[in-house]
């Protein structure tokens, strides 16, 4: 049995001293109280009821222990989570008083571990640098790996105080912090930076001052917003009173704060990065810059002509650091709206089911067999108000098809008549709202036991994709009468017949090892995937990969699509980085191609790019 470690090189990485991995005798255990209880958290598959697959039980053991990086004290009620890469398993567990951790009757497999804790920094397995996805720990059958120790350094802080233009505090400001960071379609944007063990939402207070804490070391874009911008709408009034507007003292009027990035710019691309080293606390004050809200009012009415009413009407804001949901409200019973304080910039309105005894709607696909309706008109707030607006609303198209079987093994079992399988459609676009439903009791997307299936609700550029805990089935094809659209967003105006999805059994696998110049193996690297010619108008997601080798050096990826591909070795590569066009163009000819077919497994040993 070998035992494994974290690898304290991160925190060495961080605070430059030098830490060796302890490997304890063949068959030791680690001293000390026993953990608390391990939390099972099982998949479910679309009608909400646990998933077989997730009951999975094994005879292998991780434990370890989780300390603070400056102090080496233990870290009590960290949270430690095992995702399964080849196995449906999801645990968490809490550490003891001691820091300890355990996971007991772990199937054999691959899993990835993430430890979080408030106010330090989370951290994955195998993970040495910044922003640097994890490895993975690879574990046989009655196989006890101990010592999967973590040393957490406290986060990064970045604090200060956001003033109005004459320096008054501005109270219940949304504070965001936010990197740069290149996306699957090639365009460099700011996300955010929020995850794992960073508070979501911090927001001023009475003076002004927040405190934005448990940040990785690295260099931020910081920005301030007007707590829900201010935006009101008009509210429906009880049964045959009037409407009335409902509008924040604090922001009642035509002037507001547009979002102002550090040190006080609208404008992102002006804002300066904040950079911070490992637990240092920077100091960040900038007043927000005023503006004339806009006041966009009108009338939505549906497909029939009738008034929208009960339906709600939110702003959504595309910009720097993703979509935004602004605010809004309900749509008057006569079918009119009023929004107040909407900043000045491109935005959309959306007008979703909503209110009492009506189905929800989430990102334009219904979550009922009811016909709800939905709108998304584009507006630019510019300074002048937005009067007479007319919206119509429809009830979306309707796709058809079934959900095709291909391969060597027997076609999954049905539930109560149905397959265990759903069909989406995804926005294909970013920025779009995501159009997801819900995954109640209702049939929207499911896959009966002949195959078919209807997806209700469907507007826009779309991806159709396959959903649900069918284990061992892969997405092999998409086709609309004949003409393949796997990977091509499809533009969907109207009703849609003839859409066919085909998953296969047969699974690609990619695997092998790394040297270095001197021949020597090498543990510590990242396995970049690109595809070669890839379709003109395709997302490459899919064809687009990077993988760690897990503690022995070996890396191991399933299921990317049978195509041809190139692939390289590099030591170390920035979170989004691979979809950097210049880099692409840069480290394509250094790689090695190779072409994977369905079901095949393939050894590819490489040599580390320098």
């Amino acid at each position: 049995m070998n035992t494994r470690t974290l690898g304290l090189l991160l925190v060495s990485l961080f605070y430059g001293v030098t830490i060796a991995a302890q490997t304890p005798p063949q068959g030791s255990s680690t001293p000390g109280p026993r953990p608390t209880q391990t939390q099972v958290v099982p998949a479910r598959d679309p009608n909400g009821t646990p998933n077989a697959a997730a009951a999975l039980t094994g005879t292998a053991v991780i434990r370890g222990r989780v300390i603070a990086a400056d102090s080496g004290n233990p870290l009590r009620r960290a949270q430690v989570r095992i995702l399964g890469t080849e196995v449906r398993v999801n645990q968490a567990a809490i550490t003891d008083g001691d820091g300890r951790y355990e996971f007991s009757k772990v199937p054999a497999g691959r899993y990835t571990i993430n430890v979080t804790r408030n106010g330090y920094v989370s951290l994955q397995f195998g993970q040495q640098r910044p922003f640097e996805p994890g490895k993975p720990l690879t574990i046989a059958d009655g196989e006890v790996a101990e010592k999967i120790d973590f040393a957490l350094p406290r986060g990064s802080v970045i604090a200060g105080r956001v003033t109005d233009e004459t320096g008054e505090p501005m109270a219940g400001a949304r504070m965001q912090v936010m990197r740069y960071q290149y996306m699957p379609n090639g365009q460099r944007q700011l996300t955010n930076a929020g995850g794992m063990g960073i508070p979501f939402g911090i927001t001023t207070d009475d003076l002004g001052q927040f405190r934005v804490y448990g940040l990785m070391p690295g260099t931020y874009i910081l920005s301030a917003a007007a707590s829900m911008n201010g935006i009101t709408t008009m509210m429906p009034a009880g049964v045959g009173g009037a409407a009335v507007s409902t509008i924040s003292p604090a922001t009642a009027g035509d002037d507001g704060y547009v979002t102002t990035y550090y040190p006080g710019t609208a404008n992102p691309e002006e804002a300066q990065a904040i950079t911070v080293g490992l637990t240092q606390e920077v100091s960040a004050y900038f007043s927000m810059i005023p503006s004339r809200m806009g006041r966009v009012s009108g009338i939505v009415r549906t497909s029939q002509g009738r008034p929208a009413a009960g339906m709600m009407i939110m702003v959504r804001t595309t910009s720097a650091g993703g979509m935004n949901m602004s605010g809004g409200g309900q749509i008057a019973p006569d079918g009119s709206f009023s929004l107040a304080n909407v900043p000045p910039g491109d935005h959309f309105l959306d007008v979703r089911p909503g209110g009492p005894g009506r189905p929800v709607m989430a990102g334009g696909v219904a979550t009922s067999q009811e016909e709800p309706e939905f709108a998304s008109v584009p507006i630019n707030v510019s300074g002048q108000d937005i009067t007479g607006l007319v919206i119509t609303t429809t009830p979306g198209a309707t796709v058809s098809g079934r959900l095709v079987f291909d391969g060597t093994g027997p076609v999954p079992s049905t539930q109560g008549g149905q397959n265990v399988a759903r069909v989406m459609a995804t926005a294909a676009d970013p920025g779009s709202p995501p159009m997801m439903m819900g995954m109640g009791s209702n049939e929207n997307g499911m896959v009966d036991e002949s195959g078919r299936f209807q997806i209700r609700g469907v507007m826009g550029r779309v991806l159709f994709r396959s959903f649900g805990p069918v284990q061992g089935w892969f997405l092999k094809s998409v086709t609309i009468n004949g003409t393949d659209i796997t990977d091509v967003p499809y533009e969907v105006r109207s009703n849609v017949t003839g859409l066919e999805i085909v998953l296969t059994d047969q699974q690609t696998t990619l695997l092998g090892s790394v040297r270095n110049s001197r021949g020597e193996f090498v543990k510590d690297y990242v396995l970049a995937i690109l595809p070669d010619n890839l379709r003109e108008g395709a997302s490459p997601q899919r064809f687009i990969r990077t993988v760690r080798p897990d503690q022995n050096g070996q890396y191991k990826t399933q299921g990317l699509p049978a195509g041809d591909y190139v692939a390289f070795a590099a030591e170390t590569l920035d979170q989004g980085g691979l979809f950097d066009p210049a880099y692409q163009q840069a480290m394509k000819p250094r790689g090695r191609s190779f072409r994977l077919t369905d079901g095949q497994t393939l050894n590819l040993d490489l040599q580390l790019v320098q």
